[in-house]
Parts: C-alpha cells; sequence; structure tokens
C-alpha cells in the first residue's frame, strides 16, 4: 500500500477486527500516523454560561490536538484541495462515531465557499469514515469566522438554519476543528430550538 501523506509503500497489518468487525483498514502508514497526537483536553463550556447558547451541547469529543504535522495535514487537505487525505482519519473517526447513539449531522459549508473549496470537506470525511449523516442545516452566511474571538463570535447573529424537520431524537454534531466552540454551540442551538432531546458533538481535532 502507498502512505496517502508521505507517498512511501507500506504493509497493512491485518487483525481480527479488520476481518469480522469491518474495521476500515488505514491509509497511512505508521511513521507518518504517529506524528499526530490523540486529544486530552477536556472542553470547558464556561465561556457559554449566561449566553444564549448555554445547554445547547450537551457534551463535546475531539479526537487528536492541532500539533505541526495536523496543521500541515488541514493545509494539504482543505485549502489545497487533496480530497483523498480524508481518508487518512477514517479508523479513528469511524470508531469514535461507534460510541455514540443519535442521528449524525455535519456542520453545513455556505454554498459560496463550497464553490471556491470545491468540496465539503466535513462531508468527505464521514464519506470517507463510511458514516450515515443527515444534512440538516444550511449556513446563512459567508463571513469568515476564523480571526474572531470567542466574544465576537458569540455576538454575531446564529450562521446556521434548519431546513428539514427536526426530530425529537438525539442529534451528532461533526465537524472537522473545534476551536472556540462557538460555530458547534450555534449549531446546536438550532437543533435543540427545534425539538431536538440531546446535541452531543465530535470533532476531529481540538484547535
Amino acid at each position: 500500500m502507498t502512505c496517502l501523506i508521505c507517498g512511501a509503500s507500506y504493509q497493512s497489518t491485518p487483525t481480527w477486527s479488520k476481518l469480522f468487525l469491518y474495521e476500515l483498514d488505514s491509509s497511512t502508514c505508521s511513521r507518518c500516523f504517529d506524528k499526530f497526537e490523540i486529544s486530552e483536553s477536556t472542553i470547558d463550556f464556561t465561556d457559554f454560561l449566561g449566553t444564549p447558547y448555554e445547554g445547547a451541547v450537551d457534551s463535546v469529543f475531539c479526537i487528536y490536538t492541532y500539533n505541526e504535522p495536523m496543521k500541515e495535514y488541514l493545509l494539504q487537505y482543505k485549502f489545497l484541495q487533496d480530497v483523498a487525505l480524508a481518508k487518512v482519519f477514517a479508523p479513528k473517526l469511524q470508531q469514535a462515531c461507534q460510541t455514540k447513539e443519535g442521528i449524525v449531522v455535519p456542520i453545513a459549508m455556505h454554498p459560496e465557499k463550497l464553490v471556491l473549496r470545491t468540496f465539503a470537506q466535513v462531508e468527505e470525511l464521514l464519506n470517507a469514515a463510511q458514516i450515515s449523516y443527515q444534512q440538516l442545516l444550511i449556513k446563512t452566511k459567508s463571513e469568515s469566522q476564523g480571526k474572531k474571538t470567542k466574544r465576537d463570535r458569540l455576538k454575531t447573529t446564529n450562521l446556521f438554519d434548519a431546513f428539514q424537520t427536526i426530530e425529537a431524537t438525539n442529534y451528532i454534531l461533526f465537524d472537522d476543528i473545534y476551536t472556540t466552540g462557538a460555530t458547534i454551540h450555534q449549531a446546536a442551538k438550532i437543533l435543540k430550538d427545534a425539538g431536538a432531546k440531546s446535541v452531543d458533538a465530535i470533532t476531529l481535532i481540538k484547535g
């Protein structure tokens, strides 16, 4: 097999899980994959207390931390449009989503940004991990949130709207990166206000 990151040939290690539990195979050599660090951060919701978003999110689980190899990965995947790299974290993402019950909902990309990016990076991560999802949200504002502080983001009118019926059930929001948390909390509030029973979140990275 050929590593999607460094291009070197490597041998995949067979396991019982791959044979009988349909676990996805790695698409990256161990030398590259071992550079990514598992996140041990605990998400603090203190800054959302007393805001309209208090209680919107029930829990957040981030798989990896934002170290230098992850920064390089995001550059290559999101901004240089190397969509094949969606497969790199497919096995870990599949495992993470199997730990929670609910309808998976990807964070939506604004249509204008989708044209520029050429693909929806969040949805492609889920596709690569063979995770079923429902796109229930639409992003209504195209302004960039990357350079705003958490306080500024929370002052912004909610970026999302629901365009399908939200059931009284459990939902799992998925995004590629959790930085200030404002995006996840805004999306969760839309779901909760529309009748969702609970909203958890999983992100690939803790920024």
